[in-house]
């Protein structure tokens, strides 16, 4: 009678066993940051962005990999300069995804780029001194200042103007 019960424990214990296996459902994987500027071409390349939270998501993700970026060329790493160099083409490549969520979720998208700006203004001094070299010989005169806020402007007002005519549409 031991042995029966010992067997029907231990059966019972195999049943519950596979039941439990067999009703797991599949966990989601845990997807890790991308630590550098090849991961991210790999993570987010041709990606489409269901909303809003998940474009600011890869966002912030984008930014934390830049500024890590910028920090390790200032330390010397020439990977991470070169890495700089073509940064902003890989960037430029959501422009209009970033257009379509600036007017889908403009105060979501306003609180991330003013973040974003705070983030990336804390390492413009590193910049500077990593391409430093590059501009040495240029010369900075009050001419160039008034050229550069000129063609800001011009550029605000396009954007203006874009923005202007997507919402009329």
């Amino acid at each position: 009678m031991k042995n029966l019960n010992v067997i029907l424990i231990f059966s019972l214990l195999a049943v519950m066993a596979l039941s439990c296996g067999g009703n797991k459902t599949e966990e989601k994987k845990e997807v890790k940051p991308a630590q550098n500027l090849d991961e991210l071409v790999k993570k987010f390349d041709n990606k489409e962005f269901k909303d809003c939270d998940e474009f600011l998501a890869a966002g912030d993700e984008i930014i934390d990999v830049y500024i890590a970026t910028v920090n390790k060329a200032y330390d010397g790493d020439a990977k991470a300069k070169t890495d700089l160099e073509v940064f902003e083409d890989f960037m430029n490549k959501f422009d209009k995804t970033a257009e379509k969520f600036s007017v889908e979720c403009p105060d979501k998208f306003d609180k991330w780029a003013e973040k974003t700006d705070k983030r990336v203004s804390e390492v413009t001094d590193k910049l500077i001194q990593i391409f430093y070299e590059e501009y040495e010989g240029l010369q900075w005169d009050e001419n160039i200042d008034k050229e550069l806020e000129k063609q800001l402007e011009e550029l605000n007002e396009d954007l203006k103007k874009v923005e202007e005519e997507d919402n009329a549409l």
